[in-house]
């Protein structure tokens, strides 16, 4: 039996240590290194950005300034090289690990970038209340997967998080009422996707378990892997450098925790299809 840096490759139940599932049921998220899940989780998504990139259309969401792209959706829908990446049997086996081996289904996929000197700020949020809200998700059994595709440091607008704040349950919010400064004209779930947090917590409470907790933000290399609970506390400040902040998300959902509500967002941001993946090569990545 063969062992790499995420765990025990030959283990059938997925590739992740009992320690790393324990570190990241106690602090909410969990970093790998390059390599550790699948060896082209890198290649394949940079080899498909540009394309991403320039494809126009509802799916790509631009910056306040009108010209620089903030995300492109629905990538596992409209990308075959990304949508294998998804059923990588290493990425796969993480992720039911971390969901109790349930079978899963990417609920929604997105490429963040971060564009030098113009990659604006994700503001403090949880993810979960917008897909109880929007999608009519009953349950929080979800999992973030994170691609660094740029190497991510602390100039460049690298996710913040208060450990540990995942299992808080929703935290006291604020629904912003209207449309953020610079997409009025947009249609109403964009107000979901932008700068300006549709659902922000209250700084008296970020605050409060910011000092309890600490904060961290997660940096490393091109190809990096970052796992996170959909209710973990979290942030991300503007990109002040020169330098690119790419990343491509998969959301995973399970297949136990269907839509309660259909049609309301796009597919692109909530996919209605929620048929469990089958894991493709072998549970190592390699």
């Amino acid at each position: 039996m063969t062992h790499d840096a995420a765990g025990t490759s030959g283990d059938r139940r997925g590739p992740l240590t009992p320690e790393l599932i324990a570190q990241y049921h106690r602090d909410g998220f969990l970093l790998l290194p390059p390599g550790s899940l699948a060896e082209d989780l890198l290649d394949v998504a940079t080899a498909a950005l540009p394309e991403v990139l320039t494809e126009d259309g509802p799916a790509r969401v631009l910056e306040r300034d009108g010209r620089t792209v903030r995300s492109v959706y629905g990538l596992h829908r409209s990308h075959p090289g990304i949508a294998g990446l998804t059923r990588r049997a290493a990425l796969l086996g993480a992720v039911r690990q971390l969901l109790d081996g349930s079978d899963v289904y990417v609920h929604q996929s997105k490429v963040n970038v971060k564009a030098p000197f113009a990659g604006d700020q994700w503001e403090w949020h949880q993810d979960y209340v917008y897909w109880l809200t929007g999608d009519g998700l009953p349950r929080p059994d979800l999992l973030n997967v994170a691609v660094f595709l740029d190497e991510v440091t602390e100039f460049n607008g690298p996710l913040t998080f208060v450990p540990g704040t995942h299992t808080a349950g929703l935290l006291a919010s604020v629904d912003a009422q209207g449309m953020p400064l610079g997409y009025e004209d947009a249609p109403a779930w964009v107000a979901t996707l932008t700068a300006d947090e549709k659902f922000r917590v209250r700084h008296s409470v970020i605050e409060e378990l910011a000092r309890a907790h600490g904060m961290v933000s997660p940096k490393g290399p091109a190809g990096s892997v970052l796992l996170f609970h959909p209710n973990i506390l979290h942030s991300s400040a503007a990109n002040i450098s020169p330098f690119g902040r790419a990343m491509l998300m998969f959301v995973y959902n399970s297949v136990t925790n269907r839509p309660e509500v259909t049609g309301r967002r796009p597919d692109f941001l909530a996919d209605p299809e929620a048929v469990a993946l089958q894991p493709i090569g072998t549970p190592a990545g390699r």
